[in-house]
């Protein structure tokens, strides 16, 4: 049975609760309190207390088989709600606290609460410490920030620091803030141990939760990190408003005697990552200092430490050792650690070098001035290890994840530019370019602007006898690694087939069912294939959705239909064949979409009207080349780079279009 007890409040109130609750009282309605000597015989119950709170009370209460202990002050609401998530808990699998702020404020709840967790789960000195340090840091988050809604920037500095206590001051004492409780409930099994922290604050918003969902990893405050280094675990929910620790169960392997630095030691190496890789300058003027630094640092399994004993040392030392982190003091010879820190921050190649300075001095002004300064973090003699290892991880993890992050772009880069050259590669070169210009008598221009992504536009030619050539120009549908791969497949396929085309749209039949079953769904490509045949004097061509090519007679400009489906999409699709006589001096304009489709600053895009006078301007060109520079002048004017897709322009001299539709 799970019992509802009370401690000098009033029995209306108690009743009135149980009542709501559907809990009995425990002695009975009549005597519904708690005496000194039925501490030793209380059965699992929730105490409600109200005034008498002392550090020492609260851990005699806890080794009782108290479940849960409630601040009587808290609103109404809220120790229902508490009640009711602690009904289906026991002494034995259970543990929860409703404290309001001000008892929280005044007392060490996380250290009442971590000691009676030890009892029941049974941890280690170091896993103590751990819980402490997590179950502090989430009680100010959600008291401070949370129920008394205060930000950390008033608190850190000194010129809002008076100000922001007179404010904290007044909240404790408000009903409105002061009212408002802070869960803390522990649930556990035989491996695991989950601690909760619940705030009544305002939480984030739906617009900020929707735009930066509250997590560890996104937060930059110290509060939150040093929260998930000492958890195995650490979850953010409820708007902010809820974080969640998970401690594992400890394997035993050592003797109780073992100290909590030789603890870190074994925990770091099994469940954080390895350090061994990173080197650290301990900049300290005291020996002592030095030897005590550097062997917290041996503990967490960091071997690369160099040792300045002042400020010019020091930062010769940066130059040569290159160090990932810095852990400076304040008061040295020569440079003290504020001009080290400005000449770190005044030079590119050390700016970015994470600095954790180490100081006697613990007041709000220090504090203020070295993260003015540039400081990254800060930490007070003497070293707390805990706080120690958590703050020197936290920086290392950092460092380290941005030194793979820059040599992933990095490979990313020479991979991309690779690809881009290789598609480049796939384009005619000027020596058959210069061979189709005697032996087919066609003069051709092209140019190729790629965008700063791997897309899927290429054009070549295919040398069918010795009067007739192909020329295609294919745009695969969308950007990346598998559009380029799939130039690359199309490439090959139509290498193999070179030598049975005869008509384009039997050409393009045979290439569209095989496409269909070498892409996914959602994957195609636009084509163009045109056959000039020199001694016929005709260019036959067929078009798979791709943009119609301008021609030019001479006096005035054709469109060329290319009506179909793209290629891939389906098996049924039909492809039609088109025949045009040609004369030496005709022209042909062939273009993939993004020149008709790429938008400018204002969102503008060019379209099939806007590209057509430019396409008549550079016809009447009297050179191909010149013709060609002055129409993409004058897009790039249009539409200035960056682009967003590959352009690809060819200009074919010596074609004659005759029964095409006029543009």
């Amino acid at each position: 049975m799970f019992y509802l007890t009370g401690d000098e409040i009033s029995k209306n109130k108690l009743i009135k609760i149980a009542r709501k609750c559907r809990l009995p009282l425990w002695p009975n309605e009549e005597e519904p309190f708690l005496r000194q000597t039925d501490y030793r015989t209380i059965p699992d119950s929730v105490c409600v207390l109200t005034e008498d709170f002392t550090n020492t009370r609260l851990q005699a209460l806890f080794q009782m088989k108290i479940t849960a202990l409630i601040d009587a002050n808290a609103s109404q609401k809220s120790i229902l709600d508490f009640i009711e998530r602690h009904k289906n808990r026991s002494f034995n699998n259970g543990l929860g606290f409703l404290l309001t702020g001000p008892v929280i404020y005044q007392f060490d709840i996380a250290q009442v609460f971590a000691t009676a967790l030890k009892e029941r789960f049974h941890f280690s000195d170091f896993r103590f410490d751990s819980i402490h340090l997590a179950l502090h840091e989430a009680l100010v988050n959600g008291l401070i920030h949370g129920n008394l809604h205060l930000t950390s920037k008033m608190r850190q500095s000194a010129d809002s620091y008076v100000s922001y206590t007179e404010l904290l001051r007044k909240r404790l004492n408000s009903p409105a803030f002061a009212r408002k409780a802070i869960d803390i409930s522990a649930e556990w099994s035989s491996t695991k141990m989950k601690i909760v922290i619940r705030d009544e604050g305002m939480g984030y918003s739906l617009s900020e939760i929707l735009k930066n969902p509250p997590s560890v990893e996104s937060k930059t405050g110290r509060g939150l990190r040093i929260i998930a280094s000492a958890a195995d675990s650490c979850t953010i929910d409820n708007y902010g408003r809820e974080i969640a620790l998970s401690f594992l169960k400890e394997t035993k392997t050592k003797p109780d005697t073992v100290s909590p630095v030789a603890a870190v030691e074994h925990q770091v190496a099994s469940t954080k990552e390895n350090l061994s890789c990173c080197k650290v300058l301990i900049v300290e003027d005291d020996e002592s200092n030095q030897a005590l630094v550097a062997g917290l640092l041996a503990q967490i399994g960091i071997v690369q430490i160099e040792v300045a004993k002042d400020g010019v040392e020091g930062l010769n030392k940066v130059l040569s050792f290159e160090p990932d982190l810095i852990i400076l003091d304040i008061t040295m010879p020569k440079l003290d650690g504020f001009e080290v820190l400005w000449r770190l921050k005044s030079v590119e190649s050390t700016r970015t070098i994470p600095v954790l300075i180490q100081t006697a001095s613990d007041t709000r002004e220090a504090r203020d001035k070295t993260f003015k300064a540039g400081a990254s973090d800060f930490i007070t003699k003497p070293v707390n290890p805990l706080e120690f290892f958590a703050r020197v991880r936290i920086h290392l993890e950092n460092r380290l994840l941005v030194k793979r992050l820059q040599k992933r772009l990095k490979q990313i880069q020479t991979e991309l530019a690779t690809a881009q050259n290789m598609q480049i590669s796939l384009l005619p070169c000027p020596t058959t370019i210069q061979d189709i210009r005697n032996r087919y008598r066609l003069n051709i221009v092209s140019h190729f602007e790629p965008s700063d992504k791997l897309g899927g536009d290429f054009w070549q030619t295919i040398p069918l006898s010795n009067n007739r050539i192909g020329i295609y120009l294919c745009d695969f549908s969308g950007h990346g690694l598998a559009t380029a791969l799939n130039t690359f497949r199309l490439h090959t396929l139509i290498f193999q087939m070179r030598m049975i085309i005869q008509k384009p749209s039997d050409f393009l039949d045979e290439l569209n069912r095989q496409l269909c079953a070498l892409l996914q769904r959602g994957q195609f490509a636009t084509f163009f294939f045109g056959i000039f045949d020199a001694e016929q004097q005709t260019l036959t061509y067929a078009g798979a959705g791709s943009p119609p090519p301008f021609g030019w007679n001479g006096k005035r400009v054709v469109s060329l239909s290319t009506k179909g489906l793209p290629l891939g999409i389906s098996e049924k699709a039909t492809y039609k064949n088109h025949t045009c006589t040609f004369k030496p001096g005709y022209r042909l304009f062939l273009y993939s979409d993004a020149l008709t489709e790429n938008p400018n600053a204002k969102g503008e895009r060019l379209g099939k009207k806007g590209l057509l006078p430019l396409a008549k301007k550079a016809f009447k060109t009297p050179d191909l080349k010149e013709g060609m520079q002055e129409l993409t002048d004058r897009f790039f004017a249009f539409a200035p780079p960056p682009l967003q897709d590959d352009i690809t322009i060819v200009f074919i001299e010596g074609l004659s279009l005759e029964g095409s539709k006029t543009a």
